[in-house]
């Protein structure tokens, strides 16, 4: 329970005496972090946790001082019962003691794998509502020192480069929202006896923290501060490192802002200029490209890094594809690299005789009448166009398809030979149907003996289908209809 007796008082310099020394804690940093949002709204994730309650107070000097709209938001994530939801009525009460606007967030979130991402992709999906896309609003956080020693441990063990190690700046924009964090200087116990000393105490202490299952609680409640008593001094040489990382990491995202600032607005980048850059921006690059091109963050781990260079390094003139999520895709062909959004799971109807052209999200799939069979690639298949229907279905592969290989008389799983042609599970590309499901081409892996070209065929028609980039996507000659 916070105690709400005595209201707090902060000065623009406190000083908080720890168990070592007195720390100055110059409240001038939050001041300027704050300055630049006057006239906005700035939002303050508010736990009614040691951290997130002086933030929230910080905030609230400098409101009046700067002239800004200040909101608490604090998340009931729905796994604690009513030790939560008590939780969000003493930050309700403390907010209101404090005259200081208060809005509750529900997330219902089920317990089970991946937990702590979950959470965290909620609320970031909460912050881009509230403040994603605006240059007068900003979301406060209370991350601290201890937060910062935290996260480098967990991301050396995940293979984070420098930019990964320290991704907790006291200013940074993610995926449109911008977070501000004015406490990264202190350590936990810095800003505990700076509460204990305005007359803030009993705090809310998640009990979920002592959960050592998980990774961050372990590091917290045992191995960081084993690894400090085994090493005298490693705290604060800790703490130099987490600087000259930062230090580091600033100035390799600045050369790759300078560098994407070339090429930015390019629709297929030649893999000329992927080949000239160092490993350490090729990763960053290809980061502010697909930010770009979707408008979503994406950060490549090493798997997907080792199979895009893999492909830069073999050139081809046929399309190959490098699936980044379910809904997107790179797309490298002819010593170029662009970006596709993957096809929705509707299928969509095309009547290629009226309709010889046309564009299914991210794929252009054409039909020519051609007088004799000749060499086709995987992305071209012959047909008798007798034998076909008026109406095809484009549609995605799914779950147990089966499709009759072109020369022979039995069904394969699609996925057996999707995987013989070493193509992604996650690749995008289309499937072509008749309107009972029957498969006659997956472009890419095979296709099949139904409508199949025979010596004795009087019309021959060849499909044939190619990725486009994503700036003309949708502007083919005609659009099949559900799409």
């Amino acid at each position: 329970m916070i105690n709400l007796e005595t209201p707090c008082v902060l000065f623009p310099v406190i000083y908080i005496i720890t168990e070592t020394d007195a720390l100055q804690m110059n409240l001038e940093i939050c001041g300027k972090l704050f300055e630049s949002f006057r006239g906005g709204t700035l939002y303050a994730g508010f736990s009614g946790g040691a951290d997130s309650t002086a933030v929230l107070l910080a905030a609230r000097l400098y409101r009046e001082r700067i002239g800004f709209r200040l909101t608490a938001v604090h998340f009931d994530h729905g796994l604690r019962g009513e030790e939560s939801r008590g939780e969000a009525r003493d930050a309700a009460r403390f907010a209101a003691a404090h005259g200081i606007e208060f809005r509750l967030v529900e997330l219902h979130l089920a317990p089970g794998p991946n937990l702590e991402a979950r959470a965290r992709n909620a609320r970031l999906d909460v912050w881009k509502r509230l403040a994603g896309n605006r240059h007068d609003a900003a979301v406060i956080l209370g991350h601290h020192a201890d937060d910062r020693a935290e996260t480098l441990l967990l991301r050396l063990l995940r293979g984070s480069n420098a930019s990964g190690l320290v991704p907790l700046r006291e200013r940074s924009r993610v995926e449109g929202v911008t977070f501000l964090r004015p406490l990264l200087r202190f350590r936990r116990s810095e800003i505990e006896a700076f509460l204990r000393d305005n007359g803030i105490s009993g705090w809310a202490v998640d009990s979920s923290n002592a959960d050592e299952s998980l990774t961050r609680n372990a590091l917290r409640n045992r191995i960081l501060p084993a690894l400090y008593d085994l090493t005298p001094g490693s705290e604060s040489g800790l703490f130099r490192s987490l600087d000259a990382l930062a230090d580091d990491a600033v100035f390799l995202e600045a050369e790759a802002d300078r560098r994407w600032n070339e090429i930015a607005g390019t629709v297929e980048i030649p893999f000329g200029f992927w080949r000239r850059q160092p490993p350490a921006m090729r990763v960053r690059l290809l980061r502010r490209f697909l930010a770009a091109e979707s408008g979503r963050d994406f950060v490549p781990n090493r798997s997907f890094l080792d199979r895009f260079e893999a492909m830069l390094s073999v050139p081809s003139p046929e399309l190959r594809l490098l699936p980044v999520d379910a809904e997107r895709t790179l797309a490298l062909r002819n010593e170029s690299v662009s970006f596709l959004r993957n096809p929705p799971a509707t299928p969509a109807a095309w009547r290629w005789r009226e309709l010889p052209e046309t564009v299914w999200n991210g794929f252009r799939l054409t039909v020519e009448t051609v007088s004799a069979a000749g060499p086709v690639t995987l992305y071209e298949a012959l047909f008798d166009a007798d034998a076909l229907p008026d109406e095809l279905i484009l549609d995605r592969r799914r779950d147990g398809d089966r499709l009759v290989p072109f020369g022979e008389a039995k069904p394969k799983p699609l996925k057996k030979l999707r995987c013989d042609r070493k193509i992604p599970a996650g690749s995008p590309l289309p499937v072509l149907r008749t309107n009972a499901g029957t498969i006659l081409w997956a472009p890419g892996i095979r296709h099949s003996n139904h409508a199949a070209a025979t010596p004795a065929t009087a019309r021959l028609v060849r499909f044939a289908c190619a990725a486009i980039p994503a700036e003309v996507q949708g502007a083919g000659t005609g659009t099949p209809s559900g799409n």
